[in-house]
């Protein structure tokens, strides 16, 4: 089974993968992360070796200063190529950390071609569940302590607050729409332990009903 673990940027995905991971230890259920920026891991996908020498920081920066659609293309493709190992696992419970949803939310704002955006994400394998954690804006500029990225802030390179809150803002009201046309599971992240519990419901129900 394949789940995407998918929100805005603070939303505290990265906390919850780790504690889901421990929970299907302790179940005995094999599991497998997934990340696009295993991408930097040539042991893990070797086809995208020729970024060796690069570092994730780095294309955090170089993101923001692409054009449209180039930037959606590269962004594609580094979730194409998580999607695509994804699909190949063979662990009973694979997740994803990060899907397309907030970079085809955040290009569609920026006025990247709608009709570029929505045949990329059509390409890219599908899951059997996506997961959305939502949490406010404002929580998420708390919890990150100043340590923004540009594509965070709608490509404003000197990374300002006040640019972190309308970019979220902006993306965050589309990822709700999307949330409840598609389906989607949303589980709000104010709440650490709450969310935990949450999630593990909705795992479980799914793994049964494998």
């Amino acid at each position: 089974m394949i789940i995407a673990l998918d929100g805005p940027d603070g939303a505290g995905k990265s906390t919850q993968l780790a504690r889901l991971a421990d929970w299907a230890g302790e179940l005995g259920v094999s599991f497998r992360t997934v990340s696009k920026w295993q991408l930097f891991d040539e042991t893990v996908i070797p086809e995208a070796r020729f970024l060796r020498g690069s570092r994730q920081e780095e294309i955090r920066v170089c993101i923001a200063e692409m054009p449209s659609p180039a930037r959606m293309l590269f962004l594609g493709w580094m979730n194409t190529m998580a999607a695509h190992y994804a699909a190949a696992a063979q662990e009973e419970l694979v997740v994803l950390d990060g899907y397309w949803a907030k970079h085809a939310a955040a290009e569609l704002i920026s006025g990247t071609h709608r009709g570029l955006v929505e045949a990329i994400v059509e390409a890219i394998a599908p899951v059997d569940r996506i997961i959305y954690f939502d949490v406010a804006p404002e929580e998420a500029l708390r919890r990150k302590k100043g340590d923004l990225a540009p594509y965070e802030c709608g490509c404003d390179l000197e990374c300002r607050p006040e640019n972190f809150l309308r970019h979220q803002s902006a993306v965050r009201e589309v990822l709700l729409g999307w949330a409840k046309e598609y389906d989607w599971s949303v589980i709000r992240t104010d709440s650490p332990g709450s969310a935990q519990q949450e999630l593990k419901t909705i795992v479980a129900a799914l793994l049964k009903d494998q």
